[in-house]
């Protein structure tokens, strides 16, 4: 039996296992990067995997949607899942920037209407050089093209005009990622 308490959710934050939530949009998400037969144990939020050049992969995504009203009396729906990809080459030049020039929405997956518990399996790959997946998601309500543009990142949060945000009516989840080793 697994222990939970404050030492294991330290445990978990040092280790990159986290997903965060704003507005309660999902109960919870469990994602596993595997080889493409899903044998193996694979890696979780904050692992590494080691793959073949050219080996492709799946993403095993098993995601709870909410069951209960969220904090602002509402039943969240979640209308849509992104899988987000960033290519890694080392350090950054400059640490402070925060933009990743090979990073991008990849897949984007619409879920509305779906409801308990279910698993999406993602294709991925195959692999070609050292990167990273993470996930995001929203409640479809309040999205467009990213700051980069659409063809980095169509279903973005959109900016509020200042003092003019709603937190409730623009609520998403995102995971850390899980990160991929490429090797000849």
């Amino acid at each position: 039996m697994r222990k939970y308490g404050y030492l294991e959710v330290m445990e978990g934050l040092r280790a990159g296992r986290v997903w965060v939530d704003h507005g309660q949009l999902i109960d919870g998400i469990e994602v596993r990067l595997v080889g493409r037969s899903g044998g193996g144990s694979g890696a979780t939020l904050g692992g590494r995997v080691r793959a073949r050049r050219g080996q492709p992969l799946h993403l095993l995504v098993t995601i709870t949607t909410a069951s209960r009203p969220n904090y602002h009396g509402e039943l969240p729906k979640l209308a849509h899942v992104d899988v987000i990809k960033g290519v890694v080459r080392g350090p950054a030049a400059d640490r402070d920037s925060w933009r990743a020039p090979d990073t991008r929405v990849v897949r984007s997956f619409d879920v509305g209407g779906r409801t308990g518990t279910y698993t999406l399996r993602i294709p991925v790959g195959p692999v070609t050089e050292p990167c990273y997946l993470r996930l995001r998601g929203s409640d479809g309500r309040r999205h467009g093209p990213g700051l980069l543009g659409g063809d980095i990142d169509p279903h973005g949060p959109i900016a509020h005009t200042p003092g003019d945000g709603d937190p409730w009516l623009d609520i998403w989840f995102y995971t850390n990622p899980i990160f991929i080793d490429v090797e000849s």
